[in-house]
């Protein structure tokens, strides 16, 4: 049976032995998908078929319709661009020219998210490079210029992000441009210095997603994610590279995949063993970075996003603290775990659906309306209530561990002032306490989940699930997990939670809760202020910019460690180099 979501085509029928765990088996899927499949025009399919020689002429129909108008997106200008790299001695002259044309005469849309800077400068850079040397751009320089232009701005985006983190941090929506642009630069760019960073670039960005990566799926918070990949997370982009790359979760296939799968990149040994082997739970805390802020008055650029992971082998529950660190698709916490049916979506969280002009301000070169416009141009949804992604300065979430809980104080603000969640549609069973307990309880199978929501609540039927919706102003959830080999039966885990219930009489007027976890923890929260658990305030290790037991990183030191069962194995971005410590 297949399910088609946006941008990514999922199989959850039963693979065969090899297709599941033979990378090559895989690579060969994929082209084989993008080669023979009908699913409409895309420079995926044209680069698939203009390799095949007996599929070559519909690859040079279907890249001459996709040519004959130009967008100003930046991401299909990249992948244009990868088509043209990937099969420049095949095309006609017509249709190399028609590219070299379109990249003198067409500009692209005005650069806001990272993911678009670093697609922009690493198709500029293929252009430059691939293009004959007298050839002109959009925006006035020669190929030599650009080509050095944008291979320091590459240079300097590998180095930030691996010496203090990542902007767009562990997106499932756009980190296969991050990783595929890496794949590009390895396989396409000029110099073998410049050729090794790349690939040592890709190796440290697998290596971050393979460690909150859980069967298929991109765990926890998430500085950019397509709303749909928010309510059924193995739909992304990097459920399709977790499958390629560790022949885990469901067969999918993606777009940015195919051109990944026409390199010979491979990830080490270690970073298949990161995301594929989990015999004990662990806490992970990285160091990222908020999206770049240009106006004078507001919070530092460089300010630091502390995400915080609790990853068992059956289900991962991952934060940032809330707030808002980027001007849209922010996602600032959630319960992902092991579903049944790969078709059924496996997550759980809440959020408050901000959308003012306020919240754009401080990332967007426009003012009041017109950024609303510009911005619901690209992202339909961002103004509407029914959103399921997106930051807020109204949220303050603290987790420790398997439990969670997010506050939420709305104010004065007119539009969309409520807190809203999104529930799965189908678990093995829900039960909801509202009039004595207060507690809704969700059996998932192996995995349980508790949620006590601080004021009145209705659950509706809505969009691939269930919808939460609060009105309350001042409001809140506490959210814990446990899995059934820890805790037993569904009814033991309710007899635990119901047996406990948040301290809430502080909370109208000091924004205060206070909860044991039925593992005895005592939590303490302040919506904007202290935290602690049994009277320790925890925090992140100073100068980390990965702390886990199965990852680590210093900050500034460019070497990632990623702690296998044969030894340490450091991605040295300074010395060049990955090496194994026995």
């Amino acid at each position: 049976m297949r399910i088609l979501l946006p941008l990514v085509f999922l199989f959850v029928c039963a693979q065969g032995l090899d297709a599941q765990t033979d990378f090559s088996a895989r690579r060969d899927s994929i082209r084989r998908f993008f080669t023979d499949s009908h699913i409409g025009s895309n420079y995926a399919a044209a680069t698939a078929r203009t390799l095949d020689t007996a599929r070559r002429e519909s690859g040079f129909a279907m890249l001459r319709e996709l040519t004959s108008t130009v967008s100003s997106d930046i991401v299909e200008r990249w992948r244009m661009t990868a088509v043209y790299v990937h099969t420049r001695d095949l095309l006609t002259d017509s249709l190399r020219e028609r590219i070299q044309y379109i990249w003198e005469r067409f500009p692209v849309r005005p650069l806001q998210g990272e993911h678009e800077r670093v697609a922009y400068y690493t198709a500029l850079y293929l252009a430059a490079h691939a293009f004959p040397e007298e050839a002109t751009f959009f925006n006035g320089r020669s190929c030599g210029e650009n080509a050095d232009d944008a291979r320091a701005f590459l240079l300097q985006w590998m180095k930030e992000s691996t010496d203090h983190g990542q902007r767009e941090f562990d997106s499932p929506t756009y980190g296969g441009i991050f990783l595929v642009s890496c794949l590009l630069l390895r396989d396409h760019g000029v110099g073998s210095e410049f050729r090794l960073r790349a690939d040592l670039m890709a190796q440290w960005l697998l290596a971050d997603f393979a460690h909150d990566h859980l069967n298929g799926s991109y765990c926890g918070a998430h500085g950019r994610e397509h709303m749909m990949g928010a309510m059924q997370p193995i739909s992304t982009e990097m459920s399709s590279m977790s499958w390629l790359y560790f022949g885990d979760g469901p067969q999918a296939y993606s777009r940015e995949q195919l051109f990944a799968a026409l390199s010979d990149f491979s990830p080490h040994p270690a970073i298949v063993e990161l995301a594929t082997v989990r015999r004990d739970p662990y806490e992970s805390w990285e160091r990222k970075r908020a999206a770049v802020r240009i106006r004078s008055g507001q919070r530092d650029s460089d300010e630091e996003v502390i995400r915080y992971t609790y990853m068992d082998p059956l289900y991962a529950i991952g934060s940032i603290p809330g707030g808002l660190v980027q001007p849209r698709e922010q996602h600032s916490w959630d319960v992902t775990w092991i579903s049944k049916n790969p078709e059924n979506p496996a997550t759980l969280f809440v959020m408050q659906p901000w959308s003012d002009p306020d919240a754009l301000l401080p990332f967007i070169p426009h003012d009041g309306e017109i950024a609303m416009r510009n911005v619901g141009m690209v992202d339909p949804y961002y103004g509407t209530v029914t959103k399921t992604v997106g930051g807020s300065p109204f949220e303050d979430v603290f987790q420790h561990r398997n439990t969670l809980i997010a506050l939420y104080d709305i104010g004065t603000v007119s539009r969309f002032p409520v807190i809203a969640g999104f529930f799965p549609p189908v678990v093995d069973s829900m039960h909801v306490d509202s009039l004595e307990s207060g507690w809704i309880t969700i059996d998932a199978g192996d995995v349980y989940i508790g949620i006590y929501p601080l004021k009145p609540y209705r659950l509706v039927d809505g969009m691939f699930g269930k919808r939460f919706f609060s009105s309350e102003k001042r409001n809140g959830v506490v959210v814990q997990v446990a899995g059934r080999n820890i805790i037993g039966s569904f009814t033991d885990f309710m007899k635990k939670i119901h047996a406990t219930r948040p301290d809430t009489t502080a909370f109208a007027q000091q924004r205060r809760v206070r909860y044991t976890t039925i593992f005895g923890d005592a939590m303490d929260f302040t919506f904007d202020g202290a935290r602690s658990v049994n009277g320790s305030t925890p925090s992140m290790p100073a100068k980390r910019l990965f702390s886990s037991p199965r990852l680590t990183s210093e900050s500034g030191s460019g070497v990632l460690t990623i702690h296998a069962t044969r030894g340490d194995v450091h991605i040295d971005m300074k010395a060049l180099e990955i090496r194994t410590m026995k």
